[in-house]
């Protein structure tokens, strides 16, 4: 919470900063005939639109100590390769408040899951700035949910981890009408279903939860209107 508190506050003076710029060369360029012509087509606001290609790679760990007769935790990863899109506003084609969504398939690999192909997906609520050094991006993402769904594994074992929470901060270079991000993600999945285990179909809710960290680099194609 503390992270996501100082990611705020960063974003924050960012956006003052860049007001406080923005408006004032709005001011200064007022006086020129060239730079009117310029200021014409900034847009005041309007929506913003990018659909993302990403692939990512993260640490994950299931929380199998909270399990009867298991006293550690697993360990392992799980590689995604998604589509995503963010959904929203932006103001003077600099800062932006949006909606983002992913759905991916994943590869997992666990120490005690073993290995399996799963799927995903989560959403939240992303603010961001883009200021006009070399079409530097930043945002700062709250994950609200999302899921967690890999096949079978060893000893068919299947789980399904519901519930995520977290956050996801990144950079990115925008580029003509491509955009180039890397992002750093930190998800819980809070709740958890154990679906089969052995020969046994259990469908059976716990509160075993699962982490999920790690790096995601993003295609965009960012359309602001």
């Amino acid at each position: 919470m503390k992270k996501i508190i100082l990611m705020f506050s960063i974003l924050a003076s960012l956006f003052s900063s860049f007001s406080v710029a923005f408006a004032a060369d709005d001011t200064v360029d007022s006086s020129r005939t060239g730079d009117a012509d310029v200021r014409s087509h900034r847009s005041s606001g309007g929506l913003f639109v990018e659909p993302m290609l990403i692939y990512s790679k993260n640490e994950a760990s299931i929380k199998t100590s909270q399990l009867p007769l298991l006293t550690g935790d697993s360990s392992g990863t799980i590689n995604d390769a998604a589509i995503g899109a963010r959904l929203g506003f932006h103001v003077a084609d600099i800062f932006i408040l949006a909606a983002d969504g992913r759905y991916g398939k994943s590869r997992f690999q666990d120490s005690l899951y073993s290995t399996a192909d799963g799927s995903n997906y989560n959403y939240g609520v992303t603010a961001g700035v883009q200021t006009p050094l070399a079409g530097i991006q930043l945002f700062g993402t709250y994950i609200l949910g999302g899921v967690f769904d890999p096949a079978a594994g060893a000893n068919n074992i299947d789980m399904k981890f519901t519930d995520a929470r977290g956050y996801r901060v990144g950079a990115g270079l925008h580029i003509l009408a491509v955009s180039v991000n890397l992002d750093y993600q930190d998800l819980t999945y809070n709740n958890s279903t154990i679906e089969s285990f052995g020969n046994f179909t259990v469908n059976q809710s716990s509160k075993v939860d699962a982490t999920q960290r790690g790096y995601a680099v993003s295609l965009g194609f960012p359309i602001e209107l």
